[in-house]
């Protein structure tokens, strides 16, 4: 389509139509050089038509969109078909205008000479689908902080609920643990009063229970202290270098003598050589204790407790092994937590549920290891992993 051509196509009634449009409506030529624009159009541009005529459309796209309207065009050229698109246009005082373009190609001898097009302005509604489209984004956001801040609630509900049935059980363990020592040592006492003449061999055997309840009862207050102290990190270690391993023989004998003859079996192997070892010696000990009388309380009549200490490199591996009721493997992930027991039907198990949170937390101290196995009515394996001194 040329200047030469334009004339016969454009009559006057067509161009009456075409200045009265209040859509943007164009004509362009081969090279895509604005033939024709309407008022309305050229001056929603911020321009009059005839500055607009010969500039090449291109020149009035904005420049995120001039990429996409050549590609588009070079598709009207090539397979000879209308298109419909969204384009924005920079007007003379570089306003950004959104146009919903309908383009199509003026043929002549089959021939594509030029274009002709019709745009309405939506730069308004786009506008308010942008803003509706941000507030929706917004809203949803909200309400996925809502929904997580509800999620919070509700855990922060479970953790309140989990530490008050850790508080009621600890208070029901507690005064139950309180109370058997404490009725032991009024109920002798009481007796020993109210028989002046009671033999002395039997109050002395009394006294003995007395004072063995009395150490119990010091020792559960010391562990409630201790836990205390691990929780607010005033626990401080008073390390020194020693033998692990008379340590080790020292709390298995004590443990060995305190349970009736033939109840369990004790099966012992120790290195023979020194294991060196820097730590707190009474904290250790408390360690060690802990794991044997744990399997100690959880094994049954005949059962056998192995105890076996290995040198490895850098490390002195110490384990504690039973052949008692064994851990559920949905309690294992729990059993270092304060307070927690596991409940065997049928067996009262005694203690608060301290003694291998006060493990784990002096294993920790030394910056050591400890991992536990175990298998229902199989028995339970408890490995220790500390760093040793080896030159």
């Amino acid at each position: 389509m040329d200047n030469n051509s334009l004339p016969e196509k454009f009559t006057e009634c067509a161009k009456a139509l075409f200045d009265i449009s209040e859509d943007l409506v164009f004509i362009l030529d081969s090279y895509g050089r604005i033939l024709e624009i309407n008022h309305h159009g050229a001056v929603s541009l911020d321009y009059n038509p005839e500055e607009l005529k010969g500039k090449t459309f291109l020149e009035l796209i904005n420049e995120n969109d001039k990429s996409k309207i050549a590609g588009i065009f070079s598709t009207i050229i090539k397979e000879k078909k209308s298109f419909e698109l969204n384009v924005t246009f920079n007007s003379k005082l570089n306003h950004e205008l959104v146009y919903q373009l309908d383009i199509k190609p003026v043929f002549k001898d089959g021939v594509i000479s030029g274009l002709v097009g019709a745009g309405k302005n939506i730069t308004l509604k786009t506008k308010y689908e942008n803003s509706i489209i941000e507030y929706r984004n917004k809203l949803i956001e909200a309400e996925r902080l809502l929904d997580i801040e509800r999620s919070r609630d509700k855990e922060k509900e479970s953790v309140l609920e989990e530490l008050n049935k850790l508080k009621n059980d600890f208070i029901s363990n507690i005064s139950h643990e309180l109370r058997t020592p404490l009725a032991s040592i009024i109920g002798f006492s009481e007796t020993i009063i109210g028989d002046p003449e009671m033999p002395d061999e039997m109050k002395s055997e009394f006294n003995n229970v007395i004072l063995s309840e009395g150490k119990r009862l010091a020792k559960l207050i010391n562990d409630i202290l201790d836990i205390s102290k691990f929780e607010v990190g005033q626990l401080i270690l008073n390390k020194t270098v020693f033998d692990i391993i008379p340590l080790i023989k020292e709390v298995v004998e004590i443990n060995r003598n305190s349970i009736p003859a033939g109840k369990l079996t004790f099966n012992v192997s120790l290195p023979n050589e020194k294991t060196m070892i820097s730590g707190d010696r009474d904290r250790i000990v408390q360690a060690i204790n802990g794991l044997i009388n744990n399997a100690v309380k959880y094994t049954n009549k005949g059962g056998i407790i192995t105890i076996i200490g290995n040198n490895l490199i850098n490390e002195f591996e110490f384990i504690v092994s039973d052949t008692g009721i064994g851990i559920p493997e949905d309690d294992l992930p729990f059993i270092f937590q304060k307070f927690y027991k596991v409940t065997s039907p049928g067996r009262e198990i005694p203690g608060v549920g301290l003694e291998l949170t006060f493990v784990k937390q002096i294993i920790d101290l030394h910056k050591g290891m400890i991992t536990v196995r175990s298998e229902v009515n199989k028995g339970t394996t408890f490995k220790v992993k500390i760093s040793r001194i080896t030159n």
